[in-house]
């Protein structure tokens, strides 16, 4: 059952990192090639809003991943009362409206701007009305303390006291096991579940720190711009660093799954095999299945049909 719980958050988290990828390399290509935004108003509004939203959606999930494994692992008898399959539903359900919410501003201020009047290129940016330094100095800063800040906080604290009882209390426990226990099938299954559990942590506090690093050099580029705006606001090498880094956060999690989840690569495997299976034995199907007696009436049809199996077996 906790299993299946944490992998509904898991689900999540690659759902919202797959929207990033699909809505956000596509603009950091473009940026790279100095092309600028190839596309409309409405088009930069909504691609926008939907990486953004995608994100806040990321964080909020981490941090749901974060306290589900904290209370799974620190109070397990209230694991089945507080984090149970309900409850993960409507935090997940709280968790798109409260990320859709707080992209709102992206959505409603976002404009394709000229950056160089001498230059037909086009950006795709934040543009807010009557003192947009200001306000968007004001925004930036909300943002980072609120989705940067505040759940780096939260996760190292409760990260630090996972860890604490994983690694340092469990050797305890594991010695006081050992001693007591008779029967070695017991033992292994402790050991067995203790690992399975490390392994999870590894996983998760892996993804945080992940995170983290990839988003530190908008901080940095944020702050650098706010106490001397002509340090990097110029430096075009910098700024397609902070995106491709962004970009990275987002491909490095399946890796990490990979990495530290026995259970994520069996699937992977099944999931492949399956389809290989399903392939093979739908090609296998065509090839067995008993000619059709021709006809003066199907005639032609037959002719094409042959042609079209011909082409398909080429392919395939």
């Amino acid at each position: 059952m906790r299993t299946s719980m944490t992998n509904l958050l898991i689900t999540n988290l690659a759902f919202a990192d797959l929207l990033i990828m699909v809505f956000g390399i596509p603009e950091t290509i473009l940026f790279m090639l100095d092309q600028g935004w190839l596309f409309n108003r409405t088009a930069c509004k909504v691609n926008r809003y939907v990486m953004v939203t995608s994100l806040y959606g990321s964080v909020l999930t981490l941090i749901a991943l974060c306290v589900e494994r904290y209370v799974a692992i620190i109070h397990p008898i209230k694991a089945h009362i507080v984090c149970n399959k309900r409850r993960i539903v409507f935090v997940l359900g709280c968790i798109w409206p409260c990320a859709c919410l707080a992209g709102l501003p992206t959505l409603l201020f976002n404009e394709v701007v000229q950056g160089d009047p001498t230059l037909p290129v086009f950006y795709c940016m934040i543009i807010f009305p009557d003192d947009h330094m200001f306000y968007f100095v004001i925004f930036k800063y909300i943002e980072s303390a609120l989705f940067y800040f505040l759940p780096l906080v939260i996760q190292v604290t409760l990260y630090v006291f996972v860890t604490k009882h994983l690694f340092v209390g469990s050797e305890r426990l594991h010695r006081r096991v050992t001693i007591r226990l008779v029967n070695g099938s017991s033992l292994e299954r402790f050991s067995e579940a203790l690992q399975a559990r490390r392994g999870v942590v590894k996983m998760l506090i892996s993804s945080v720190v992940v995170y983290f690093l990839s988003y530190l050099p908008h901080q940095v580029l944020l702050i650098s711009n706010t106490i001397s705006p002509q340090t990097f606001h110029k430096n075009f090498a910098f700024q397609v660093f902070v995106m491709i880094v962004a970009n990275v956060n987002s491909a490095a999690n399946p890796v990490l799954y990979s990495i530290f989840s026995q259970n994520f690569r069996q699937c992977f495997k099944f999931i492949i095999c399956r389809c290989c299976r399903t392939k093979h034995h739908h090609h296998h199907h065509h090839q067995m299945k008993p000619p059709r007696q021709p006809t003066l009436t199907s005639n032609t049809s037959r002719i094409w049909r042959h042609a079209s199996y011909a082409s398909a077996t080429t392919e395939m």
